[in-house]
């Protein structure tokens, strides 16, 4: 192809793009969803999320094998070693990782307190550095300043106990599933979407963020909580039929990319959930501030100054708006 030809074909590529973002500019400023959705393309850029949350995938990876050691180790001292392989049919974990646990736990007598201490240990610190990336995101998410996006012992806690519950309820929730039928199947996928954004509410508690207000982590939280029962459901039942037949070709790789995939999705959903906070609370507002406008509501901040604080309502909604600036912003107590 003749260079001048090229030179044509990337001016006409240069009017295209200059017209396409034209033309978004100006259907933005009529139409709120496109604006609103091209906000959060644009925060979630400047807030690095894709980068970030794979950090935070390789954290939790570091995370979920510490903390699977410490829960065999609490298992072995609670229901003995005769009684541990039975104990993992129940909670479906089988093949090779069962044959590895069980020869593990059978190497000596002191194996159990060996896994919850050595597990425990791990698991915090795997949490520590988890929050400080988590932490890290947030702060980006919400335009702070880098110095204040620090982790807290509270939420290494918190993100720690959250992770904890989500490998937990998902060991019980299969066991659930596989003996009681359709029922219970739908059920407790309802129950595992409350728990994830429960948990992940707290979570976001103890990070980073522009506004003491609560209301403001409830979007975040519901996404999280629904996308991640989501990713469940797809691993747990679409998956494995796949995997198994491409692990005929492909071996343990196959496992491998899964599972390192799927501790990146969450990883991303994580970030994701942070940019989805922020963005709705400084373009739309908070739940918070739409429920106490409410008739008879709103009287309560005004007689109560407790509930008008610990929900932000005395700020200026301009305070939070972009473009206050990194240096005026502080992180939530």
């Amino acid at each position: 192809m003749a260079p001048s030809r090229v030179a044509r074909l990337r001016e006409r590529g240069a009017d295209l793009t200059e017209t396409a973002g034209t033309w978004v500019e100006r259907r933005r400023e009529h139409w709120p969803p496109l604006d609103l959705a091209f906000t959060y393309y644009e925060r979630d850029r400047e807030a690095l999320a894709s980068v970030l949350g794979s950090a935070v995938a390789l954290r939790m990876y570091l995370f979920f094998i510490p903390a699977l050691v410490m829960l065999v180790g609490l298992a072995i001292l609670l229901v003995g070693q005769d009684q541990l392989d039975s104990m993992l049919n129940t909670v479906s974990i089988s093949g090779s990782m069962a044959k590895d646990i069980s020869s593990a736990a059978s190497a000596s007598d002191g194996t159990g307190w060996l896994f919850l201490l050595g597990g425990l240990w791990l698991t915090l610190w795997a949490g520590w550095s988890l929050s400080r990336v988590l932490a890290a995101c947030a702060g980006r998410a919400w335009r702070l300043d880098p110095k204040a996006s620090k982790a807290t012992m509270p939420a290494v806690g918190a993100l720690s106990s959250m992770l904890l519950l989500l490998l937990g309820c998902t060991l019980m929730l299969n066991r659930l599933r596989e003996r009681h039928g359709i029922a219970a199947d739908t059920t407790s996928w309802l129950l595992t979407g409350l728990l994830i954004s429960a948990a992940w509410f707290v979570v976001s508690w103890f990070l980073p963020r522009r506004t003491p207000d609560p209301g403001a982590l409830l979007p975040g939280a519901a996404v999280l909580g629904i996308t991640l029962t989501a990713l469940q459901w797809f691993m747990q039942f679409y998956l494995p039929h796949e995997l198994a037949q491409t692990s005929k070709v492909a071996g343990q790789l196959a496992t491998s990319m899964v599972a390192l995939g799927y501790l990146f999705l969450i990883g991303r959903l994580m970030a994701v959930s942070f940019v989805v906070d922020a963005v709705l609370f400084e373009e739309v507002g908070s739940l918070s501030r739409f429920v106490f406008g409410l008739p008879v509501i709103r009287a309560i901040p005004r007689r109560y100054p407790i509930v008008a604080r610990f929900f932000d309502l005395d700020s200026p909604r301009t305070d939070v708006r972009p473009g206050t600036g990194p240096d005026e912003a502080a992180p939530a107590p």
